[in-house]
């Protein structure tokens, strides 16, 4: 029984990883934009001992930085909608992506499905062993 659990929290740890991916990627493009804004301005901070070539240097390490974790994230999620495809329960398929590619809470899952939120919760218990990684 344990190691059942335990392949169900490395699937939901899996899962999870797109929305972590996601949130890592709207951090990043939130800072690039700050960064650009910044540099458009031309605020103090970016010239005296600091120096253009270091704001720039900072600004390709957090574009290579961004692109990486978009391809990283772009990647998880193709891969996690194929699995889920293959699949065989549509509601199970359906509620894995609404949770872990869409990023719905529990209640609204409940509410989109028109379940309760334990059949939703059962359901995803099920969709989780069905889930193949």
């Amino acid at each position: 029984m344990n190691g059942k659990f335990e392949k169900k929290e490395q699937k939901k740890a899996y899962l999870q990883s797109y929305q972590a991916l996601s949130f890592s990627v709207k951090t990043l493009g939130d800072l690039l934009i700050h960064v650009q804004e910044e540099q458009k301005l031309s605020l103090p901070v970016l010239s005296g001992d600091f120096g253009t070539d270091r704001v720039d240097m900072k600004m390709t390490d957090i574009v290579s930085c961004f692109k990486k974790q978009m391809e990283d994230k772009n990647q998880i999620c193709r891969t996690i909608v194929k699995n889920v495809d293959r699949m065989d329960c549509e509601i199970e398929k359906n509620i894995l992506l609404l949770k872990y590619i869409s990023g719905y809470t529990w209640e609204e899952i409940s509410e989109i499905t028109n379940y309760s939120l334990r059949q939703v919760y059962n359901i995803h218990n099920h969709a989780l062993n069905h889930f193949t990684m």
